[in-house]
């Protein structure tokens, strides 16, 4: 029998990665709790899962790994709250002393129209408020409040929603934020969501922003992707005193994937626990493990080197030759040392699906969720190595801001360690000194090209750029980095939601 691992304990004192919980993940644990084998015959669930589908629900202290964390969206969740327990039953019906759910107010959702919002009445109809709010109050332990992205006025968008200004962004979200502090309930905890796609963008968004007395940060936009600006604004929120104990505890980073960017908010975390507030939480998600899968890959191997920092994904194996096969699933994982490629390969030459019909693959919703769970264990335990190896790392090596210089990509001769890349571990000792100097936002300045490095950008003057280079996924067999556009998240959850359906 396969070892059960315990992710949650070794995640000692990093940022917290969020899985973001893909509904058709939830609702393959739910199904299966509510129909057993009428769902998925006992001859098709893995011959040793000893628990069954319900083993890999991480959000239980026994599943073959636990993680006691993650977020999950309005945005593609049951806001019916007399179907919700049942039909979200992972998330709904989760231990709520031993774990922990961030609500996603499905902002992106609304100006993308999978949540339909009526936009000439936005401020006089209140019936999408309410139900977001209380399925915000029945689900999570922290939620975003109900945002308007930025990414509303770029012309994707604004023909959708008819916002065409970051102005109008910013009315529109401070008009829910006043809202939900009159409707509340007090059963969930608020997150006040700043965006802008530059700094001036975002030091106005705050700064219109900051005096709505809620529990917190998250950060959108550019605001969230930018070194330049999340330090900026951090320092501005502790000099505002607005990070302190026990009133804004916890600061959430949306959508992000990157290494690097796991280790520097591990560092944030840090100085500010050292600095500022000792209780303070740093958190960020992204969907890539279920995406990936969406798009027929599987994470195989983790990438911790100076000149690639992230995971490798690969197309996973899609044969009807293996139907059957005894062959072990090559990939490391506790769900992965539990399948045989069999397992994935369902569907033997001649089977008909669920429609009644032959299909050119022999994947069947169930290998969906199978690499759905091993992907999620693979990036999780990436995270965390890559926070240990940046700790490793940075004993051995002091480096400053001040002797830092741009070398090129992949110049491993310039580096200082094997498996951290030399722009982590600048960027983690700059963070650390950064906190406890006198004259912050003159190093900011000193510091400003090695900001923009870190940020994938020539300057830091062309800060639209940084939401862009976010995506920057390298393109051969393998997809190294796990990086998606909110587009791309887009399809592989209606994708997803035809496989649930």
């Amino acid at each position: 029998m396969a070892n059960k691992v315990n992710l949650t304990d070794s995640n000692k004192d990093y940022s917290i990665f969020l899985p973001s919980i893909s509904s058709f993940y939830d609702r393959t644990v739910s199904k299966y709790r509510e129909l057993g084998s009428d769902f998925f015959p006992d001859e098709r669930i893995p011959d040793a899962f000893e628990d069954g589908i319900d083993g890999c629900d991480f959000l239980k202290p026994d599943a073959y790994y636990n993680y006691k964390w993650g977020l999950y969206s309005a945005g593609h969740a049951q806001l019916d709250l007399s179907k919700a327990n049942a039909h979200d039953n992972m998330v709904q019906a989760r231990d709520r002393k031993n774990t922990f759910i961030l609500g996603d107010s499905g902002g992106f959702q609304i100006i993308k129209g999978v949540i339909q919002c009526d936009w000439p009445n936005f401020k006089t109809d209140d019936s999408l408020r309410h139900t977001i709010l209380n399925w915000l109050e029945h689900t999570a332990d922290y939620s975003m409040i109900l945002d308007i992205p930025t990414l509303a006025a770029e012309p994707t968008f604004r023909e959708r929603t008819g916002i065409s200004s970051f102005n109008e962004c910013l009315d529109y979200t401070d008009f829910n934020v006043n809202w939900f502090k009159k409707n509340r309930k007090y059963q969930t905890k608020y997150l006040n969501v700043m965006q802008g796609r530059n700094w001036a963008e975002a030091e106005h968004w705050y700064d219109k922003m900051k005096h709505h007395d809620l529990e917190g940060f998250a950060f959108g936009g550019s605001a969230k992707n930018d070194i330049n600006i999340i330090l900026r604004t951090l320092l501005k929120m502790r000099d505002d005193k607005q990070l302190e104990k026990g009133k804004r505890d916890l600061l959430h980073y949306l959508g992000i994937s990157k290494l690097e960017w796991a280790a520097a908010y591990t560092q944030i975390k840090r100085s500010l626990r050292e600095t500022v507030n000792s209780d303070i939480e740093v958190m960020f998600d992204c969907a890539s493990p279920f995406i990936a899968t969406a798009k027929g890959q599987i994470y195989t191997q983790h990438r911790h080197q100076n000149d690639k920092f992230g995971y490798v994904m690969e197309s996973a194996v899609d044969d009807k030759k293996l139907a059957n096969s005894n062959i072990p699933f090559p990939w490391g994982s506790p769900v992965g040392d539990r399948l045989t490629m069999g397992d994935i390969c369902h569907y033997a030459p001649g089977m008909l699906n669920k429609i009644g019909k032959e299909g050119k693959t022999s994947w069947d919703s169930l290998t969906y969720f199978l690499l759905m769970s091993h992907n999620v264990y693979q990036h999780i335990e990436s995270v965390q190595r890559a926070n240990v190896l940046v700790d490793t790392a940075k004993t051995r090596f002091d480096t400053s801001h001040k002797t830092w210089r741009k070398v090129k990509n992949g110049n491993r001769d310039q580096q200082f360690d094997a498996w951290v890349p030399r722009n982590t571990l600048y960027m983690v000792n700059f963070i650390e000194e950064l906190f406890k100097s006198e004259t912050p936002m003159t190093m900011l300045d000193e510091a400003a090209p090695m900001l923009a490095n870190f940020n994938g950008q020539k300057t830091l003057t062309n800060t639209n750029n940084s939401f862009s280079s976010l995506f920057d996924v390298e393109e051969q067999k393998a997809t190294v980095s796990g990086e998606y556009s909110e587009e791309e998240q887009e399809e592989a959850s209606e994708f997803l939601e035809t496989l649930s359906a």
